[in-house]
């Protein structure tokens, strides 16, 4: 959005402050009006924390743990497994396990499934029987689980920070959401923490403030008011005295918040997804280096099994939406027969963030699905779920996650009862991409001090997000090295675009608009600004020739031939009444401007330059689409340009429904002379045996060209095919390595494409 005028009284409080006009206007969007709001917020107070009392239940829960502790009673705490439950049973078993006889508990996913059932319990109790079983971080909707447990003469106090339900268990019940009376969006080892407050003082409470911190990050509660404390001491407290768990784990002690979310949560749910996670709570009992060590080494390699499990999940449901109508539906709803159900949360997670609908993913188990639902912001899952509760065998979770157990006969009604709802009330605009961010900035005047200023925002996270602004301009970006990262150096800040720019920044001028988030880099004892680009959009785009060439150079790849039929132009308009299924293709910037000339509906499209597609498979225009385009997801594809291969149009034919061309379309052929590959393969063979790094490419051309002279795009094909052959290989860091295999040119399907 624009920068707003500041109030006259937002001036003055800013100057009294020490705060920048820009950041005041930042802590204004967040609601901070006030000088008391600000101070809270920017300098977080213990003292500042609610009450515990505030929580339904808790009085009468301290004081039943405190009978137990006179009366050194055993004690069983029952916890989910993901890092939020195996923080809240860190909590309880630090402050209790000196003072009775306590145990934990935690279900494994595959023989326990999810939150308790009498069968588990029976099984925990003829082993040890205990006199007070306490859940964390589940037991909300555990009604018949509590009556099984009073009547073997056990008591219970349920903890939880989950929507209840109509019913609650008949026990003691701390539970936030239950009245939501003060401060309510705890998550369950901030509600241990806070039982832990209730019994022994708010001093106590600062021995736990790490834990806590990590599950309130890691499970995406809002970083508001008691949240934002627990989180900020909670970071502070691991940076002065890490854990030596947490320490050996990550190898550093100074985390963010970003770090707890992206690096350390996924480590310690690592165990939990695929199994049993009672291991993992010993990261935080433990003070043996041996065994942290050795337990440490699991959770790294139970965390690479759980992203290559989560991967394939991900690849399995992305292969079967293609060909889907998403003009039809309001939710992505997949089940598949063998996928591992504790990765079904993340993977939900990678559908949402790739399409921008909420995704439910299913598992089957014996005669029953098991599911893991995420959301958008504009979809509330745990209400729309609520109204399909009665085809559920369980049911639990939250505005924008959710757990659901279904029997397999009621999937089919489920999935078209809950895309019809969400259709009947929502909006098809809430599933378009958009491209928000807080402010514009000028990136010619100096940005150091205002990204200094945004690290006061820390902790950020859910309900406090890291900002994000708007900086446009006509910038042109160097490749980094030969990696595929590209950098624009600015006056006031640096432009840093990772990975999948490479082609759409690297290859292309002309006003853009980029999404990026800024902090401070410092390399070599010197600080700049940094902008990190999250996304970028242009309603122009100039590409010479050549660089649209060098884009297109992966259609090079594919073989085959085929006929493609014709539409025109008013036919390719009527395809854009419904907002999803429509994309049409164009391999140069000319061929985009005569295509816009053409049709003011066309024009109108977003337009992407050389990058992966729009969340969704929303209708658009793609200008040099990269390899990895994935175009399954469309109803249609319009070429409007001529590829460089037959072979590549056949490819994305055999991928799409509908294929189409809008004028001519006819390839686009290069030649190349055989001679050319002899003398580039033996440039790269000498630096090879010398050892030389490939710092660019254009030396690498400087030296071909004193034997044969050629250009960039012909020394980008041929190393493209002896990269094909497996001849010659470039590290991102330069090193080469040159085969002494002997090979035929043939083999290639690039080189039998340019073959002179």
């Amino acid at each position: 959005m624009e920068r707003t005028a500041l109030a006259p009284n937002q001036t003055a409080m800013a100057r009294k402050l020490g705060l920048s006009d820009d950041f005041m206007r930042i802590l204004a969007m967040r609601g901070l009006d006030t000088e008391d709001e600000i101070l809270s917020f920017l300098r977080p107070s213990l003292d500042k924390m609610s009450s515990p009392f505030d929580i339904e239940g808790m009085r009468e829960g301290a004081e039943r743990i405190k009978r137990a502790i006179l009366k050194r009673e055993k004690v069983l705490i029952f916890g989910d497994y993901d890092c939020d439950g195996i923080g809240a049973i860190s909590i309880l078993m630090l402050y209790l396990r000196d003072k009775l006889d306590v145990k934990y508990f935690i279900p494994n996913r595959v023989t326990d499934g999810y939150g308790m059932n009498v069968d588990t319990l029976k099984s925990l109790i003829s082993r040890r029987r205990p006199d007070l079983v306490i859940t964390v971080d589940c037991g909300i909707t555990a009604s018949e689980e509590v009556e099984y447990l009073k009547g073997e003469g056990i008591d219970v106090i349920v903890t939880d920070h989950h929507e209840p339900q109509d019913v609650l268990p008949d026990c003691i019940v701390i539970d936030p959401k239950v009245k939501r009376e003060g401060f309510y969006d705890f998550c369950g080892a901030g509600v241990a923490l806070k039982l832990v407050e209730a019994m022994a003082g708010r001093e106590e409470i600062k021995k736990y403030l790490d834990i806590a911190a990590i599950s309130t990050i890691a499970d995406v509660v809002p970083l508001k008011d008691d949240n934002r404390i627990i989180a900020y001491y909670g970071l502070k407290q691991m940076a002065t005295s890490p854990r030596k768990g947490i320490k050996l784990l990550l190898g550093t002690e100074r985390l963010t918040s970003h770090d707890v979310m992206f690096k350390l949560a996924p480590r310690i749910n690592a165990a939990g997804r695929l199994g049993s996670a009672m291991k993992t709570v010993d990261l935080f009992l433990e003070d043996d280096i041996f065994l942290l060590r050795n337990l440490c080494e699991d959770l790294e390699s139970d965390n690479q099994k759980r992203q290559n499990i989560c991967e394939t999940v991900v690849n399995e449901a992305k292969s079967m939406l293609s060909n889907t109508d998403f003009n039809k539906i309001g939710a992505i709803v997949l089940a598949g027969e063998n996928w591992e159900a504790g990765v079904l949360g993340i993977a939900a997670a990678r559908i949402v963030e790739e399409f921008k609908f909420p995704a439910i993913l299913f598992t089957r188990s014996g005669d029953q699905y098991k599911g893991s639902a995420r959301s958008i912001k504009e979809v509330n899952l745990f209400e729309e779920l609520s109204k399909f509760s009665h085809l559920f065998t369980t049911f639990g979770g939250h505005s924008q996650a959710a757990g659901v157990t279904l029997p397999v006969e009621n999937f089919d009604t489920f999935k078209e009862g809950i895309n019809n709802e969400i259709l009947s009330r929502i909006d098809k605009e809430a599933f378009l991409p958009t491209f928000d961010y807080d402010m514009e900035l000028d990136a010619n005047t100096n940005l150091l001090p205002f990204a200094k200023e945004l690290a006061l925002l820390e902790p950020t996270g859910y309900g406090n997000p890291e900002p994000s602004f708007l900086i446009k301009g006509d910038f042109k970006f160097d490749r980094i090295g030969v990696s595929k990262h590209v950098k624009c150096s600015l006056k006031g800040v640096d432009l840093v675009g990772f990975g999948k720019y490479e082609h759409s920044l690297g290859s292309t001028r002309g006003e853009k608009e980029f999404n990026v988030t800024l902090g401070v880099n410092v390399y070599q004892n010197r600080q700049t600004a940094q902008g990190i680009i999250r996304a970028f959009k242009a309603n122009k785009v100039t590409m010479t020739k050549e660089e649209s060439t060098l884009v297109n150079l992966h259609q090079l790849s594919y073989k085959g031939d085929c006929e493609i039929p014709s539409a025109t132009v008013e036919q390719v308009e009527k395809c854009l009444d419904k907002p999803f299924g429509t994309l049409i293709v164009c391999f140069s910037a000319d061929e985009y401007e005569v295509l816009s000339s053409k049709s003011e509906k066309i024009a109108s499209l977003p337009m992407l330059v050389a990058g992966a597609r729009m969340l969704g498979p929303v209708n658009s225009v793609i200008v040099c689409p990269q390899e990895n385009f994935e175009y399954s997801y469309y109803d249609r594809v319009i070429f409007a340009g001529k590829p460089l291969s037959k072979g590549y149009m056949a490819w994305i034919k055999d991928a799409v429904n509908e294929v189409y061309t809008l004028g001519d379309c006819t390839p686009t052929h290069i030649t190349i002379e055989d001679d050319a590959f002899r003398v580039v393969f033996r440039e790269m063979r000498r630096m090879a045996l010398m050892k030389e790094r490939l710092v660019g490419y254009n030396r690498l051309l400087s030296a071909v060209n004193s034997v044969k002279s050629l250009n960039y795009t012909q020394l980008m094909i041929i190393l493209a095919v002896f990269k094909e052959l497996r001849l010659v290989t470039v590290s991102d860091k330069g090193v080469i390595n040159v085969s002494n295999d002997k090979t035929d040119l043939n083999k290639s399907a690039i080189y039998l494409n340019v073959k002179k």
